[in-house]
């Protein structure tokens, strides 16, 4: 549990965010970096207090689902938008502030909002390959020469990890062909609980590649780690990770706030500094990363993905069971 304590001085609330007093509970799966960023930011701009539960997407909503009585939680902040619409009893839709600054495509439901835009990607560290060719397409992940060299998070418990099973199912000419080509990928994958190790693994050489969100990458490239970003070559998933208020939310009100104030103009240029792509039009992306127009997009169809999600999920336990 991170639990966070307000400034001493609170400063003056801007009229675009929501105001209430006191903690705000926040259930997450954003990576560590944005907590420390954004909330003590947060917290000095309303006078909130933040609490802080970090889990998997996956247990995160075991938690909420269990909760849904008596919810303890106010906010849910940077899952798959999947999670979401998937179980809509637990959420109440709410517009946050800044909404009509939204960049093209970055607004996919009613029932969340848009928190970054989430980049699928490969992580490759070269030196591990063997003289292997660096894998530039998810065709390639599939190829027996790479098995056991690739690191992936398990599909039923990552919200990243679903989205790369949805993104590969979506890539090629039929959802038949996409799961043939997942099938192979899944032969060579190492799978592992947390998707945060993932990239981690890759990094330290215990794995020589990937399959990862590329501010996860990114962050092990700026810190000199031996290990380049490589984006498949039928295209990828560039989509909106998610954040919503809870329905039934102890202090509604300043859940509500922590989403206008995550969707500010402020809170979007550290998202970008971060490495992550920010969802507003009006805040530019990382200069460390390569234009958003020259990395193919599949079109990435999270309807799609969430009307079938529980669907795709058993295949893939199926799966498993029959190629690991």
């Amino acid at each position: 549990m991170f639990k966070s304590t307000a400034l001493a001085t609170t400063l003056a609330l801007t009229a675009t965010f929501a105001f209430a007093d006191g903690t705000v509970t926040v259930y997450t799966a954003v990576p560590q970096n944005f907590i420390d960023a954004l909330v003590p930011m947060y917290e000095a701009e309303t006078g909130n207090t933040v609490e802080i539960i970090k889990a998997g997407s996956g247990e995160l909503l075991n938690r909420l689902t269990a909760e849904a009585g008596a919810p303890a939680a106010d906010v849910l902040w940077s899952v798959d938008g999947t999670v979401i619409d998937f179980n809509p009893a637990l959420f109440e839709a709410y517009e946050a502030a800044g909404s009509d600054m939204l960049a093209s495509g970055m607004k996919q439901s009613e029932m969340w909002t848009p928190f970054t835009a989430v980049v699928m990607a490969f992580i490759v560290n070269e030196e591990k390959l063997d003289g292997l060719p660096v894998p530039d397409s998810w065709a390639a992940l599939a190829d027996p020469q790479y098995d056991e060299m690739i690191s992936s998070a398990r599909a039923d418990g990552s919200g990243s990890a679903y989205i790369q099973l949805a993104t590969v199912l979506q890539a090629f000419d039929s959802e038949e062909a996409g799961w043939e080509v997942y099938e192979g990928m899944l032969g060579n994958f190492v799978l592992s609980e947390s998707s945060g190790a993932v990239p981690r693994f890759v990094n330290d050489g215990e794995l020589a590649i990937g399959v990862t969100l590329e501010d996860a990458a990114l962050r092990y490239v700026e810190g000199g780690g031996p290990v380049q970003i490589v984006y498949p070559s039928e295209g990828t998933a560039i989509a909106p990770d998610a954040m919503a208020l809870v329905a039934g939310a102890p202090n509604a009100e300043g859940g509500k706030s922590f989403l206008d104030f995550m969707l500010s103009q402020e809170a979007q240029a550290v998202v970008a500094a971060e490495g992550r792509r920010p969802v507003r039009s009006d805040v530019a992306s990382n200069p460390a990363l390569v234009p958003l127009g020259e990395v193919n997009s599949v079109g990435y169809d999270s309807a799609w993905a969430s009307d079938n999600r529980a669907r795709l999920v058993e295949a893939w336990g199926d799966m498993v069971l029959d190629v690991q």
